[in-house]
């Protein structure tokens, strides 16, 4: 990973840039942005809202280059979503400590279980969200995705929450 990358939460004049880049990885993917429904709290990425959101950015000095965020849907269970990371920076360990970020978050706010959606073109995420544990369901998404995929956070995803990321890395311990 990039020793200068910061993850912090979203401000408002994040927006226009997180935005931009994420629909442009949308849209390589052959997925047209939907901000009015399936991309809303992207859309709205760093804003009030109505319902409060965790929102983190991933930033490279002043560059953001990722985001991701963590939406309540029950005081039991939280929607990841949102999660995108600049070309340029993916494979570099990004994706890793924005996912790290929000399960601590959701772990911290007392969620039992993390869900999320995706498309299969996103090969890349579904293969990191497969190493943090998430399970593909059987059933279809609601919202026009392709994947449900859900998490239990369990002791075990906590312990791998609080593990250093070379660590993790090194002895495959996810």
């Amino acid at each position: 990973m990039k020793q200068n990358i910061q993850i912090r939460n979203a401000r408002p004049e994040d927006n226009a840039e997180v935005t931009a880049f994420a629909f442009e990885i949308l849209r390589s993917l052959g997925v047209e942005p939907d901000p009015e429904n399936i991309d809303y709290a992207l859309a709205t990425f760093g804003k009030e809202r109505e319902i409060p959101l965790s929102d983190f950015a991933a930033v490279d000095g002043e560059l953001l280059v990722g985001s991701v965020i963590l939406k309540p849907i029950t005081p039991f269970i939280a929607e990841m979503t949102g999660f995108y990371v600049r070309t340029d920076f993916q494979g570099q360990g990004v994706g890793y400590q924005l996912i790290k970020t929000a399960l601590s978050t959701a772990i911290e706010t007392g969620y039992e279980q993390v869900v999320l959606t995706t498309n299969r073109n996103m090969t890349a995420a579904i293969s990191l969200y497969e190493s943090f544990g998430w399970v593909r369901q059987n059933k279809k998404p609601e919202n026009g995705a392709d994947y449900l995929y859900s998490l239990s956070l369990r002791k075990s995803v906590q312990q791998a929450c609080a593990t250093d990321y070379h660590s993790v890395a090194i002895h495959g311990n996810l």
